[in-house]
C-alpha cells in the first residue's frame, strides 16, 4: 500500500473495517439463531428493508421482500405441519384459527423480539423514526425473510429446526385462538346479520406519554356506539370496543326477542 494516496487509503480503511463489523453483526444474530450459513449474503439480504435499498438507489431484488415471499410459505407449511400432527382431531377451521394465533405478523414480533432482530435489521430510520406499529410490521417481516434466507441456504429441515426452536419455542409454545379475532369476527356476524352493515372502529384518544400510550377506541354498528375500550396498543384497544360491543349486542337482540315473545303472547 505503500505510494497510496492518504485520503484513498482511509477510504479503504474505512471500508474494510465496515465490511468487518457487518461480519461480526452477522455472526452475532448466527449465534442468537442457532444457525450458522453457507452464503452469509443470504442472511444479508434477508435483514435489508426495502426503505434502505432504496435511500441508496439499489435494486429491489437487493431488498428482503422476495425472501420474505419465500419465507412466509416456508414458515406456513412448518406450522401447519406441526399442527396437524399436535391436533389430531382438529377441524379444518380450528387448525386454521390456530395457525393464524403463530404465524400473524403480531405474533410473529415476540419471537422476533427474543432474538433482538431489531438491531440487525437494516432500514432507514427516517422512515420509521415515528412509526412504531410500521417498524413492528417491518421487524416481523424481516423474521418471515430469514426463515426464507435459511430455506435456501441448508434445506427445508434447517428452515423447520429453526421454526421449531425459536417460534414454536420447541414445541412449548403457547397455542390458542385470537380471540382478538375472535371476538371482531363474532361482532361482525351480528351486525350483518341483525343489521345489514360491518361495524366501524375509530381511535378516538391517545393518551399518555411516548413510552406508555393508552389508545381509546371506539365501535358503532348502524351508526350507534355499541362499545369502547382502551389498550397499549391500537389492536388492544379494538379488542376491548369489540368485546364490549358484542356483550351490549347480544344484551340488546336477547330483549329484543323477549319483547317479541310478549307481543305474540299478547
Amino acid at each position: 500500500m505503500l505510494g497510496w494516496p492518504k485520503k484513498m487509503l482511509a477510504a479503504l480503511l474505512r471500508k474494510l473495517g465496515r465490511q468487518e463489523s457487518s461480519g461480526r453483526q452477522l455472526e452475532r444474530l448466527e449465534k442468537k439463531i442457532s444457525y450458522r450459513f453457507n452464503d452469509r449474503s443470504l442472511l444479508r439480504k434477508a435483514l435489508s428493508h426495502l426503505s434502505w435499498v432504496n435511500e441508496r438507489g439499489g435494486d429491489y431484488n437487493d431488498s428482503n421482500e422476495r425472501l420474505e415471499f419465500l419465507g412466509d410459505a416456508v414458515l406456513d407449511l412448518v406450522v401447519s405441519d406441526y399442527l396437524y400432527a399436535r391436533f389430531k382431531n382438529a377441524r379444518e377451521g380450528k387448525l386454521t384459527r390456530l395457525k393464524s394465533s403463530i404465524v400473524s405478523r403480531c405474533a410473529l414480533a415476540g419471537p422476533a423480539a427474543r432474538i433482538e432482530l431489531e438491531k440487525f435489521v437494516i432500514y432507514s430510520r427516517e422512515n420509521f423514526s415515528e412509526l412504531e406499529r410500521g417498524k413492528q410490521t417491518m421487524v416481523s417481516n424481516s423474521l418471515e425473510a430469514v426463515i426464507g434466507a435459511i430455506y435456501l441456504d441448508g434445506g427445508l429441515e434447517a428452515a423447520r429446526s429453526f421454526v421449531f426452536e425459536k417460534i414454536l419455542d420447541s414445541g412449548k409454545c403457547e397455542v390458542g385462538y385470537d380471540d382478538f379475532q375472535e371476538a371482531k369476527n363474532r361482532l361482525l356476524h351480528l351486525a350483518q346479520v341483525n343489521f345489514r352493515c360491518q361495524p366501524c372502529y375509530r381511535i378516538v384518544a391517545i393518551n399518555g406519554p411516548e413510552h406508555a400510550r393508552e389508545f381509546l377506541c371506539e365501535v358503532r354498528v348502524a351508526g350507534k356506539l355499541m362499545g369502547s375500550g382502551s389498550g397499549a396498543c391500537k389492536k388492544d384497544a379494538e379488542k376491548a370496543a369489540a368485546m364490549q360491543a358484542v356483550n351490549n349486542l347480544d344484551e340488546i337482540l336477547l330483549n329484543a326477542n323477549e319483547d317479541n315473545s310478549s307481543d305474540d303472547d299478547s
